[in-house]
């Protein structure tokens, strides 16, 4: 059984930004727009890294093992730095409230879980 790589990163990215759309929906209609403001870039904490690392990934598919290997530790390595980075910047913009930014940021990452789930 062959699996197109990009079209599967492409699916889960697409699963991710969906669960995001949803729960900012649901939080701004539910709390407001700070709250939702917050879901959303907590969200984008979690989206840009996975998105930077599928595609270093998925240029990656017609190296050598030790080179594909190589370029996943340091894109993994990268999407951390990424996302700590991401994690400063948003902190320090005014009206953060951090538990529905926490909580954009797992909906993202469940967004992974889904689709694996679906698959």
């Amino acid at each position: 059984m062959s699996i197109n790589v990009a079209a599967a990163v492409g699916r889960v990215l697409a699963i991710q930004a969906a669960v995001l759309l949803v729960v900012f929906g649901g939080v701004a209609l539910g709390f407001g727009w700070l709250a939702a403001r917050s879901v959303l870039l907590g969200g984008l904490i979690a989206f840009v890294p996975n998105a930077y690392f599928a595609l270093r990934i998925c240029r990656s598919r017609e190296e050598t093992p030790r080179r594909f290997v190589r370029r996943f530790y340091v894109g993994e390595a990268v999407k951390l730095m990424l996302t700590a980075a991401l994690f400063f910047l948003v902190l320090r913009l005014p009206d953060i409230q951090a538990l529905p930014m926490f909580v954009g940021f797992i909906a993202v990452l469940g967004g992974f879980w889904i689709a694996l789930l679906t698959e």
